[in-house]
């Protein structure tokens, strides 16, 4: 099944991943600049043909709206683990965090979401199928090549997955605006961590909360309520990576 990836640095990492089969190589016939001039020098190297062609065909292929930047690879759909073997190699690393995210329906959060989880190395991202934003091109973009670096799935069986890798030994420490303890008061390890994600309206759904050993919030101190997904996603990873490095769990 061809599909497509737009954007100059998603392009540029979906290329450099090889995680892909490439089919051709969009350019349009104005653009120039340095990571052009890359995208095209890797694209070669790889043997993807390249066409240069006027902008109206990258729209009418990806839409109007879409900042395509004048790139566009067609290629097929990338190659990914299962959940089962994300789960084998979690199971028994005491530094080792996957990331369970529940019915986030914009493609922008989705994005960036799995951007912080690869920028930080997180072991897997384990996306609900069920009213989630899709892992299309919009994502793709979003993301800034962070699917094409990181393990990204979608399951249907979302609460019967985050199950199993409480099971198998792994600490599931839920995100939510009334946790019981902050993240700051959360010791994280040396133990295996699923934190999970919940939508933009809804949080975690009440049957995944209930598989959660711990629910850890973010206290603020200023008048907004509460933080966007991403962003709280973003502080999470983040703190949950440096606290485990002071500590001696990571490289």
């Amino acid at each position: 099944m061809t599909t497509y990836i737009y954007g100059r640095h998603p392009v540029f990492e979906a290329l450099r991943a090889q995680k892909r089969a490439f089919e051709r190589l969009l350019l349009g016939k104005d653009i120039q600049g340095d990571i052009v001039r890359r995208i095209e020098g890797l694209a070669q190297s790889l043997g993807v043909p390249i066409e240069r062609v006027d902008r109206k065909v990258l729209e009418e292929l990806v839409g109007k709206n879409a900042v395509h930047q004048g790139v566009v690879l067609l290629c097929g759909e990338k190659v990914t683990p299962s959940w089962k073997e994300i789960l084998a190699k979690v199971k028994g690393t005491r530094d080792a965090l996957v990331l369970f995210v529940d019915r986030v329906e914009d493609p922008r959060n989705l994005g960036a979401i799995i951007r912080t989880a690869a920028f930080f190395g997180v072991c897997g991202v384990i996306v609900s199928k069920a009213r989630s934003a899709p892992l299309d091109s919009r994502v793709v973009k979003a993301a800034a090549g962070g699917v094409e670096v990181s393990d990204v799935i979608q399951v249907n069986n979302f609460t019967e997955v985050v199950r199993a890798f409480r099971e198998a030994g792994c600490t599931i420490v839920g995100l939510e605006e009334d946790g019981e303890v902050t993240l700051w008061e959360f010791d994280p390890g040396p133990f295996p961590i699923g934190l999970v994600v919940g939508g933009e309206n809804e949080g975690i759904r009440r049957i995944v909360r209930s598989l959660c050993d711990v629910v850890v919030c973010i206290p603020g101190r200023g008048s907004v309520p509460s933080l966007n997904v991403s962003v709280a996603a973003g502080i999470a990873i983040a703190t949950l990576t440096q606290r485990r490095k002071m500590h001696g769990l990571q490289g």
